[in-house]
Order: structure tokens, then C-alpha cells, then sequence
């Protein structure tokens, strides 16, 4: 602190403090985000993107941001629902683009289509298979990979530490096994 000359102090600079505050979290946070943000949108460039738009929502916010109880929970949450709204748009660009496709007469070959799944592998097919039929599990899956705690992923998903634990067990064996099931029929389903 600083003071006038006459002996009367300044207060230090409350928005100082609050950049300091945040950078520190954000650093800490940051990989575990862009894991959890790549896991679900599969382009690096796109999770980037969303990482730093939960990263200014949570910076607008800052101090009812702190007085949350469990304000790392509250990160994760605000992260998915920009994943979710990220997913949104990228969907209603891609309903666009295909029906002035669709209006000009354009048809996607068997070719492209073909390419086009061959660009998932035999996890992320597994994952998606997840999500489709324990997607609780594989919410547990993604957060454990992203180096949340436990007792973060109960919070974030409003379950208890336990059923998280379980749930990542039993997701990350069914993945397993899909991705196992997968890499053999694509392996049989190739010409010898």
C-alpha cells in the first residue's frame, strides 16, 4: 500500500487481486478442461475455443463464481453448457449446409460417407456408444480422464463419490470391451 504524503493510505486495487485470482485458477484448471472439451468435440482447435469462452464466463462472474460452495464443480458445468451450445450451432450450420446442398441438387457420394467414418477410431466409436447407453458412466469416464477427483465429478454430476468411482469402473470396462469389439469386426472386415 501506498499512502498520500499525509499519512492516509490507499486501499490495494480489488481488480488486481480478482486477475490474480483467476489467472492462478485458470492455469491450474486449464489442461483438465481442454481434455474433458477434446474428448467430447474430437477438434483441438474447436476445445481451445470453448475453454476460453468458459474461461471469460467464469471471469464475468468471478466473485459469484468464489462464493459458490463448490466453485470447481460450478467450471465444469459451465464448461459442458458451452460444449453443449458449441455442439448446437455446429449442428445447425451442418442442417444448412445440407439442405442449400440438398436445394442445388448436390448428394454426398458413398465415397465421402465412407471417409468420412473412417476418421473415428475404435474409441471414440466406443465412447459415443457409451453416452448412448450409460450416459452418466461415460460423464464419469471423460471427467476421470480430465483429472477431476471423485468427490468433483459426484458434484458436477449430482451424484455421491461412490456411485462416481463405480460408475468410472464399470464405463471404462464397457469401453473397453466395445473398443475391443470394434478394432475385431473391423479387423474381420477387412480383405485379406
Amino acid at each position: 500500500m501506498s499512502d498520500y504524503g499525509d499519512g492516509q493510505q490507499l486501499r490495494p486495487d480489488p481488480m488486481d487481486r480478482l486477475r490474480v485470482d483467476f489467472t492462478a485458477f485458470f492455469k491450474e484448471v486449464q489442461q483438465g478442461y481442454l481434455g474433458y472439451a477434446i474428448q467430447m468435440l474430437r477438434h483441438r482447435q474447436d476445445a481451445e475455443d470453448v475453454v476460453q469462452i468458459a474461461g471469460m464466463k467464469i471471469h464475468a462472474k468471478w466473485d459469484e463464481f468464489l462464493a459458490h460452495s463448490d466453485y470447481r464443480a460450478l467450471g465444469l458445468r459451465i464448461l459442458r453448457d458451452v460444449i453443449k451450445d458449441h455442439i448446437r450451432s455446429r449442428n445447425r450450420v451442418a442442417r444448412r449446409e445440407q439442405a442449400a446442398a440438398a436445394e442445388a441438387g448436390l448428394h454426398q457420394s458413398c465415397v465421402d460417407q465412407i471417409l468420412h467414418l473412417g476418421t473415428y477410431d475404435a474409441l471414440d466409436r466406443a465412447m459415443d456408444e457409451l453416452a448412448r447407453r450409460e450416459p452418466v458412466q461415460a460423464d464419469c469416464v471423460r471427467l476421470r480422464v480430465a483429472q477431476l477427483s471423485y468427490e468433483e465429478i459426484a458434484e458436477t454430476l449430482g451424484i455421491t463419490p461412490g456411485t462416481a468411482r463405480t460408475y468410472y469402473s464399470r464405463g471404462r470396462q464397457l469401453a473397453k470391451d466395445l473398443a475391443a469389439s470394434y478394432l475385431r469386426h473391423d479387423q474381420e472386415g477387412e480383405p485379406s
